[in-house]
């Protein structure tokens, strides 16, 4: 292959890996720009490698598309790595289906399939700029509550307060845990929505009692 032609197909994978991770980056992801760039190179330099393979010993002793091939199933424990639970909510589930993309972008790259490579960045960076606001405008429209709770650092704490806001109907967005060690306390922060039409104004009381009663719970504030 000429070198032309090598640095062409590297150097596409690298923008539209690249585009692909600033909007991962501007959303503060665990896998941002510098992740998907160099995902999208590598995977073009596993197809070029490929290619590279079949034309130095011919169809007949190598498969261009064998190497390839392990790219599909491997960058699976990559996307694995950005995903994380948080509380009872899943998060980086973008993330990794980004990632995973990236990858089949690079592949196409490298082996010059340039129209469906520009396609698919446009249809992938379409779907997280514009469905993700499409997304919180028309579908994710619950208020969200912060909660703020302080208590007793005992290894069930999560799971009882998981527990009890579930029978509420709410579900946790953002979880954040301070312990202090040697008073053996700790203090979490959490982002909660409620259930559509839950009423808040006269239900947060209820809430805040159900929450007390947990016998670790010391102090409990829903803003």
């Amino acid at each position: 292959m000429e070198w032309s032609m090598v640095i062409e197909r590297l150097a596409v994978a690298f923008v539209l890996g690249g585009l692909v991770g600033v909007e991962r980056e501007i959303r503060n992801q665990p896998a941002g720009f510098r992740t998907h760039a160099i995902l999208s190179i590598g995977s073009a330099l596993i197809m070029l490698i490929s290619i590279h393979g079949a034309l130095l010993y011919g169809p007949k002793t190598s498969d261009p598309m064998r190497i390839a091939a392990q790219v599909v199933s491997g960058i699976g424990f990559l996307g694995a790595g950005a995903i994380l639970r948080i509380g009872v909510s899943i998060k980086g589930l973008t993330t990794a289906a980004s990632l995973w993309t990236t990858a089949a972008i690079g592949l196409a790259c490298g082996a010059g399939f340039y129209w469906a490579a520009f396609l698919t960045t446009f249809l992938v960076l379409f779907s997280l700029f514009l469905l993700g606001k499409m997304e919180k405008m028309y579908l994710f429209t619950k208020p969200r509550r912060s909660l703020f709770i302080e208590a007793e650092d005992v290894p069930t704490l999560l799971g009882d307060l998981e527990e009890v806001l579930g029978g509420f109907g709410f579900t946790m967005d953002f979880v954040d845990v301070d312990r202090d060690v040697e008073k053996d306390k700790v203090e979490i922060q959490m982002v909660i929505r409620p259930k559509p039409g839950y009423p808040l104004e006269t239900e947060t009381a209820r809430l805040t009692s159900a929450l007390l009663e947990l016998k670790e719970v010391k102090n409990v504030e829903l803003r």
